[in-house]
């Protein structure tokens, strides 16, 4: 396969995801890279582990980024939660700090199973060809990235 084939590919893969599932993969991105961090600090490659942990932050910033913030106080709290993860990202690249970017991990985790189940839901509706079903906290993708 060449790489022009690859690429619309992926293209056309992405296209058709459902919000929640591009959510999930964004979630992976930022744990994968930060679990590349870690094992780069580990073995002391330390220009490559800044460039993981940056990967991680640009990905967590363009999650904030998206954020509907007309959602409300659900929105609200996953911004907050975004800044933080953006902060303890950026120090633990500064410091090297492993604890810090496993705690980055476990949000990440937890926050990508949440929207796994999401995405799920989305594919059991999809698959059934039945109406939307209301999530509590989430209308019509409110918190998903905007358009």
């Amino acid at each position: 396969m060449t790489k022009n084939s690859l690429d619309e590919y992926r293209q056309t893969q992405l296209l058709g995801m459902s919000q929640a599932e591009l959510l999930v993969m964004l979630y992976q991105g930022a744990i994968r890279f930060l679990h590349e961090a870690i094992e780069m600090v580990e073995k002391e490659r330390f220009d490559q582990s800044w460039q993981k942990f940056d990967r991680a932050r640009r990905i967590v910033v363009h999650l904030c980024g998206t954020l509907n913030r007309d959602a409300g106080d659900l929105a609200d709290k996953l911004a907050a939660l975004y800044a933080f993860l953006i902060e303890q990202i950026t120090i633990a690249n500064a410091r090297r700090d492993i604890q810090a970017a496993q705690n980055c991990i476990d949000i990440l985790r937890t926050l990508k199973e949440g929207w796994e189940g999401v995405a799920a839901q989305t594919s059991e509706v999809a698959a059934t060809g039945a109406g939307a079903v209301p999530t509590p906290g989430i209308e019509a993708g409110a918190l998903c990235c905007q358009a």
